[in-house]
């Protein structure tokens, strides 16, 4: 997705930066449903639509960020976004870990427990995914 959007104009980021992350949402959604079923198929479109809404949406997130500051702050913001997205990385495995053995994962003796985890991880991720939307929001209002 990213290659496919790559040369879009300025005009165009606040759409594909909702869109990318309402595909994201969605397909968070759907592996909420998706990975305790079993079900390969559903989980490879759950996991390209949040893949590809990552695509969509990534460099125009960064390229309206650094639109948006101050020109005394442009490289400030650029070396922060990476260094947020990482951390981002770290404290949500972090958690997730934490759900997933407070869910059963590590005493697993069914493939229902398995399953039982699987929604308890992607339940726990749409907090987050509603705490992006709100502020994709505000990246995205006029």
């Amino acid at each position: 997705m990213a290659i496919l959007v790559s040369g879009a104009p300025e005009r165009m980021d606040r759409s594909l930066i909702a869109t990318g992350m309402i595909v994201v949402a969605l397909g968070l959604l759907l592996m909420v449903w998706a990975m305790p079923s079993g079900s390969v198929w559903l989980v490879a479109v759950a996991m390209a639509a949040m893949g590809g809404g990552f695509g969509l949406s990534w460099t125009f997130i960064l390229r309206r960020s650094t639109a948006l500051a101050d020109g005394d702050e442009v490289q400030r913001i650029a070396g922060a976004i990476p260094v947020l997205q990482r951390l981002g990385y770290a404290l949500g495995a972090a958690v997730i870990g934490i759900v997933a053995n407070a869910s059963g994962f590590l005493s697993m003796q069914a493939p229902e427990d398995g399953a039982h985890a699987a929604r308890a991880i992607f339940l726990a991720c749409l907090v987050p995914a509603a705490l992006a939307l709100v502020a994709m929001l505000g990246l995205v209002r006029r």
